[in-house]
């Protein structure tokens, strides 16, 4: 980021006053919508992201997405205003000054990390504008620092980054749909496919061998995610290529589960997914039938949690409190 923040023509936005919107909210709004124009402009942003009441008109002219992520649950806390100026102390605003940036700050890095590991957007940097009751907050983020997308791209080394966020997408549409207005719990297995299918084996007839070589079933294809969202209800897991070819569903899969270690209350689907990413070279996406949530497994570990309902990532373990709904 150095050599974008030394240039003098963002020095020169950067070090423009500018003030909280509990004085005016309009101008505070027209200036800042302005600011991020000229920031996006200035570093090749890949994405805006705007949160709260905020007129989106004001950014038509820009040629990347803007995206409203208001529909996410909030997880900002309102400023707490002490009633009795006697009590007002300089620590205690700066405090919650700075809590709230952290808040925002990593709003919009959830909803950069899901946009990015669906593949919405490319990686870049990301501007953020994010209105609360009282407060303005503009933020500046790169997103080749997002723990998110560096595992991500991890992920990708394994199996295609089309294959990856494919499944990602169609694991969301199972948590958020369901099936016929039922709770579905999955999981798929991507990539190392030889070594997986050496260690599994069926639970049911395939319904996916015997493919015409001609025409292969792939997960990359969407008009066959309604197919897999039917076989989604079978018990066993899914095996998909490295290149998204689906070879097998309703799979039983031969591990051993001693020493893997997840999150409690969790199943014998996310032990198996999690014990066989670190058997094999496979990457794994369980969606849970009672929360929704989606976890993806690599080397025997969760490496990325998906709240759906809110759209909140987090990596390794390191989730707020307030994403666990």
């Amino acid at each position: 980021m150095e050599e974008i923040t030394d240039t003098p023509e963002v020095k020169a936005v950067i070090e423009t006053p500018i003030f909280n919107a509990s004085a005016s909210d309009d101008l505070c709004g027209i200036l800042l919508k302005d600011s991020v124009k000229h920031l996006a402009k200035l570093t090749g942003a890949v994405a805006v992201f705007t949160f709260g009441n905020v007129d989106l008109k004001s950014f038509k002219d820009l040629e990347i997405p803007v995206i409203d992520i208001t529909q996410i649950k909030t997880i900002i806390e309102k400023l707490t205003y002490l009633r009795d100026e006697n009590q007002l102390h300089l620590q205690e605003i700066s405090e919650s000054i700075r809590n709230e940036a952290d808040k925002n700050a990593s709003l919009l890095m959830s909803a950069a990390a899901v946009e990015y590991s669906l593949g919405t957007i490319e990686c870049g940097i990301v501007l953020g504008l994010i209105r609360t009751q009282s407060t303005y907050s503009l933020i500046v983020h790169s997103m080749e620092e997002n723990e998110t997308v560096q595992t991500v791209r991890e992920c990708e080394k394994r199996v295609t980054p089309e294959t990856f966020r494919n499944v990602l997408h169609l694991s969301l549409n199972i948590a958020l749909k369901g099936r016929e207005g039922k709770k579905v719990g999955t999981a798929f297995v991507l990539g190392d496919e030889d070594e997986v299918l050496e260690r599994s084996h069926q639970m049911i007839i395939n319904p996916f061998r015997g493919q015409d070589p001609g025409s292969e079933i792939s997960i990359n294809k969407k008009e066959n995610w309604e197919t897999v969202m039917g076989f989604a209800q079978l018990d066993g897991v899914f095996i998909i290529s490295e290149s998204g070819k689906i070879l097998s569903a309703g799979r039983y899969l031969d591990v051993d589960t001693r020493d893997i270690h997840i999150e409690k209350g969790l199943g014998t689907r996310h032990l198996s997914s999690a014990s066989i990413t670190r058997d094999t070279n496979a990457i794994a996406i369980a969606v849970s039938e009672s929360g929704g949530t989606i976890r993806v497994y690599m080397d025997g570990k969760e490496v990325i949690y998906v709240e759906p309902e809110t759209s909140l990532v987090e990596v390794e373990g390191r989730r707020p409190a307030e994403a666990r709904v």
